[in-house]
């Protein structure tokens, strides 16, 4: 019997298999991935399109198609559609990244029959509603307006853009005008040129049986669907800001935003596992040195963080937080001043222990169940990674030292390297 007066022994993890998804072809070429995992009596289906913001003519279009598919499909109405998934006790959701977009369905298994026929019309033929799109647009609209207002939104979109040029997609901001400026027809011709079968990639995951994917094979994966046409590569030149330090006034702010933005590496840099790991030391967990030192020390603010973006083909670091007016200047110095301890002090024993463990506990729940493992195996695609990735980066996790991590620092951490964005009175 279990006596739970005796704390258990904490160990870190020393090996971990991450189950690896089955993939096999259809008949028309599309990939179908599958991980048959789980006790419960339910599946999740991502339909995966390798087209995102990056791809679109318009600004808003890719964002907005995806969230028109299911507004009407076929002979079903919007508030049919959705009838049907609460009827079925289904879950739909949809998203757009800068290079793919994505729409994901959880259901009952014993329900999996009856709702694919719909996922099937929403994807391959939506009506594209006018009544509803104006509907949406407004709400989209009203809210674009409300987080304009919002001095952490002004900061980011004033360090993104310092980081890529106005004009490069990574970097572009909608407008309010943008909102009265698009129209159903551009939403037509994005998912004609971008949803079809040449363009898909399918995963299910849950409790499977082959009658699920002899289905999934059935209305996705034997005829080509769509108007296929070869995916042009848009090419954009990245102009970074000469302004290394740029305020957006708020006036009648409470806070001011601060963001500190630097151009980075990507996951396929082979540093960037060792970044992850400095970068959690420098502002990546509620212990981490800007933690303690920004807000438990000084008091400069709530909360404080740092993080890796990365995308297809670039990646950034960030640091972000908010403020009173008169604790800018300051907070600003303080966090340089800990990314220079950090270029000049070796991180102690103990704490390289204390970063590694949380690190590792996080890795361990990041893979706690089917979905979470698809989630990952959807993130190697979308990032073009070898399914060995996550099997990397756990080696680096457990063997880095305070040495390596003092190399990175002076590689990664140079003042000059960030650009500073203020928003606020």
């Amino acid at each position: 019997m279990l006596d739970r007066t005796i704390q258990p022994e904490i160990r870190n993890i020393e090996t971990f298999t991450i189950p690896q998804p089955n993939i096999v072809v259809l008949p028309n070429g599309i990939e179908l991935y599958t991980v048959n995992m789980g006790e419960q009596e339910v599946i999740r289906l991502d339909l995966m399109f390798s087209s995102g913001k990056w791809d679109q003519e318009k600004n808003l279009a890719a964002v907005m198609t995806n969230m028109m598919l299911k507004e009407g499909a076929g002979e079903l109405t919007s508030s049919k559609i959705a009838e049907l998934l609460d009827y079925y006790g289904s879950w739909m959701q949809s998203s757009v990244t800068q290079h793919n977009s994505y729409l994901t369905l959880y259901a009952l298994n014993k329900h999996f029959s009856s709702l694919l026929p719909i996922i099937e019309l929403i994807i391959k033929s939506p009506t594209f509603p006018e009544e509803e799109f104006r509907t949406l647009m407004s709400r989209q609209k009203q809210q674009y307006l409300v987080d304009c207002e919002k001095v952490e939104n002004l900061a980011n979109f004033a360090s993104i853009e310092q980081l890529f040029g106005a004009s490069h997609p990574y970097g572009k901001r909608a407008a309010a005008e943008d909102f009265d400026l698009l129209t159903i027809e551009d939403l037509k011709k994005y998912h004609q040129k971008h949803y079809h079968s040449a363009n898909c990639r399918v995963f299910l995951t849950g409790k499977l049986n082959d009658e699920h994917l002899a289905m999934v094979s059935e209305l996705f994966g034997q005829k080509e669907w769509g108007i296929i046409s070869e995916k042009e590569e848009g090419s954009f030149e990245i102009l970074s800001s000469d302004e290394k330090f740029r305020k957006t006034e708020k006036p009648e702010a409470v806070q001011s935003a601060v963001r500190f933005s630097k151009k980075s590496i990507d996951r396929k840099h082979p540093d960037f596992n060792g970044l992850r790991v400095l970068n959690t030391v420098l502002g990546g967990y509620f212990g981490s040195r800007l933690m303690t030192s920004i807000r438990e020390e000084k008091g400069y603010t709530y909360g404080i963080g740092s993080s890796l973006v990365t995308q297809q083909k670039a990646g950034y670091m960030t640091i972000a937080t908010q403020t009173g007016v008169e604790n800018v200047g300051p907070l600003i110095d303080a966090v340089f001043e800990e990314m220079d301890r950090l270029k000049i002090e070796e991180i102690s024993p103990d704490e390289m222990e204390r970063v590694r463990s949380y690190l590792l506990g996080e890795f361990a729940r990041s893979f706690d169940g089917p979905f979470s493992i698809a989630d990952a195996h959807i993130s190697i695609l979308a990032n073009q990674l070898g399914f060995d990735y996550y099997e990397n980066q756990l080696k680096v996790i457990q063997s880095i030292d305070s040495a390596t991590l003092l190399l990175l620092a002076n590689k990664y951490l140079n003042r000059e390297d960030f650009y500073v964005s203020v928003a606020g009175k």
